[in-house]
C-alpha cells in the first residue's frame, strides 16, 4: 500500500497531478486548489491514500495528514466514496466543513457537489462526535487567520483568487467564524 509519493509534477488533468518518482508516472487525484497552485516541474510530496478495489487503484493526495485523516472521515459516512469525499473536500475547506458539521449547517453541506439532504444529515451525525479527534475549524483559524480561511472556501466555491481576495478585504476584522465570513462574502458578491 502506498502511503507517501514523493516526486515531480510533469503533467496536471483535470482532477489530478502525474507525479515522475524515479521514472514512473503516478496519477494522484487531488483538489483543484492544490492542482492550481501546483506548478509543473516542481517537486512535491503527498500524503497519500490508496484506494483498491478488485478491478482498479487509485491514488489521493493531500498536503497533510490532517487532510487524509478528514478524507479518512468522510469515508465512513455511508454512501460517500472517495471521489465524493475529494469533491467534499474541493468544495468545502476543512475549516468550512468542520464548522458546517459543528453548528448543523445543512444548507451549505447539501450545496456541495453531490451532497444531498440526507448524506448531509449523515456527515452531521457521523462526524460531529468524532471531529474533537481531529483539529477544529478553531484550530484552523488560530493558526491560519479566518479571513485566509473564508478566501481558501471562495476560491474552493469558484471565485478567481483575485475576486476571493477582493471580497474578503472588504470583510470587519471582527468576522469570528469562515462560515460567517464566506456568507458575508456571498452576500457582497450578490450585491
Amino acid at each position: 500500500m502506498i502511503a507517501r509519493i514523493q516526486g515531480m509534477v510533469v503533467e496536471r488533468e483535470e482532477k489530478a497531478l502525474i507525479i515522475d518518482v524515479h521514472g514512473v508516472g503516478y496519477r494522484v487525484f487531488v483538489i483543484s486548489a492544490l492542482r492550481e497552485k501546483t506548478a509543473l516541474g516542481s517537486q512535491v510530496t503527498f500524503i497519500i491514500y490508496d484506494h483498491r478495489t478488485d478491478s482498479d487503484q487509485v491514488l489521493f493526495g493531500f498536503e497533510s495528514t490532517t487532510d487524509r485523516e478528514y478524507f479518512e472521515l468522510l469515508l465512513r459516512v455511508p454512501s460517500i466514496g472517495p471521489k465524493t469525499a475529494l469533491g467534499v473536500l474541493d468544495a468545502a475547506p476543512i475549516a468550512v466543513l468542520s464548522q458546517a458539521v459543528i453548528t448543523g449547517d445543512m444548507d451549505l453541506l447539501t450545496s456541495l457537489s453531490g451532497i444531498g439532504k440526507r448524506t448531509a444529515e449523515r456527515i452531521v451525525v457521523e462526524l460531529k462526535g468524532k471531529l474533537g479527534e481531529l483539529p477544529t475549524a478553531m484550530h484552523f483559524a488560530t493558526h491560519r487567520g479566518v479571513h485566509q480561511e473564508v478566501s481558501d472556501a471562495l476560491v474552493a466555491i469558484g471565485f478567481s483568487v483575485s475576486q476571493a481576495k477582493q471580497a474578503v478585504s472588504k470583510l470587519p476584522e471582527d468576522i469570528g467564524t469562515v462560515e460567517a465570513g464566506v456568507k458575508a462574502a456571498l452576500k457582497q458578491s450578490v450585491s
